[in-house]
């Protein structure tokens, strides 16, 4: 799909949003300001080169003058523009059923180790590696990033889930990664109408204190790690709704494809970096929708 085809579609679905102006009459309103922004993050370029009349099509811009770069950094941090957002984010992502079994996890969004970036901390990668930079924190319905949000490197994936597990849409399960493993997220996970299913770590694989873990991990650890696998009597539920899991790699796949990993130069402080990545999985989960038929 062509990044022309993509623009299209999101140009209609933020002018179909409802959100309301600023002022009746203003010559650079919300939706405007951000199509321009999308525009450049399409192209993975910068705000200058998404504020240059010479890189767009003359029949997308019909005449109307663009944005200023200083205009548009100052207008894309308004609480307008990012209700805007939020807003298209949350009609793209509703288009999709909300399934029985989602899927919590964090995917690393790194910087150069030299960055004056003061928002970006040094924080573990995988296999022992580290890096600068942040951490996208997602709750995923199948490979569809449905909740998320964005912290530095060196926080932990507890302190993300604190934030997502109470958003957890309608009930079921939430699978997760060993890091997840806490009475807290359990708890929390609870809550919200979802039973928590992760790997317990090795220490804590065959205890079965009710003094120390809630019920919710308990059972957890049953679906994953029944008294009679032992014995050759897996619980073969709870492996298939972990192995389902493997769909949120997928989606984190698929967003490093579309140009989310790594970020560019020109993307530092905790603002722009939340506004590149709100735009990336705008325009993912739009792909997406276009090619199950759910978007035109």
């Amino acid at each position: 799909m062509t990044e022309a085809k993509l623009f299209d579609a999101l140009y209609r679905l933020v002018y179909a949003t409802p959100h309301a102006p600023r002022r009746p009459r203003e010559l650079y309103g919300d939706r405007r300001v951000v199509l321009v922004h999308f525009w450049g993050v399409l192209h993975d370029r910068s705000q200058s080169w998404s504020c240059d009349p010479a890189n767009w099509p003359d029949d997308v811009l019909d005449g109307r003058p663009l944005i200023s770069q200083s205009r548009l950094s100052r207008r894309l941090v308004t609480l307008g523009v990012q209700q805007l957002v939020e807003r298209l984010l949350s009609a793209v992502t509703a288009l999709f059923p909300t399934p029985l079994a989602k899927a919590i996890d964090s995917k690393p969004l790194t910087v150069g180790a030299y960055s004056k970036d003061a928002d970006a901390d040094r924080g573990r990668l995988a296999n022992g590696q580290f890096g600068t930079g942040y951490r996208l924190h997602a709750v995923m319905h199948g490979r569809v990033v449905r909740h998320w949000t964005l912290l530095p490197l060196s926080e932990h994936d507890v302190v993300g889930a604190a934030k997502l597990l109470p958003r957890l849409d309608g009930g079921g399960y939430c699978t997760g990664d060993n890091a997840y493993d806490s009475n807290d997220n359990h708890a929390l996970a609870a809550a919200a109408n979802h039973q928590l299913v992760a790997p317990a770590r090795a220490c804590n694989r065959d205890v079965r204190d009710a003094k120390h873990n809630c019920p919710q991990r308990l059972r957890a650890l049953d679906m994953l790690h029944g008294p009679l696998e032992k014995c050759g009597v897996p619980s073969a539920f709870g492996r298939q709704l972990y192995d389902g899991r493997q769909r949120i790699e997928s989606g984190f796949g698929g967003l490093a494809h579309a140009g989310l990993g790594a970020l560019p130069p020109f993307v530092r402080g905790a603002r722009r970096v939340a506004l590149w990545v709100a735009a990336k999985l705008l325009a993912f989960t739009c792909r997406t929708a276009i090619k199950q038929g759910l978007m035109t």
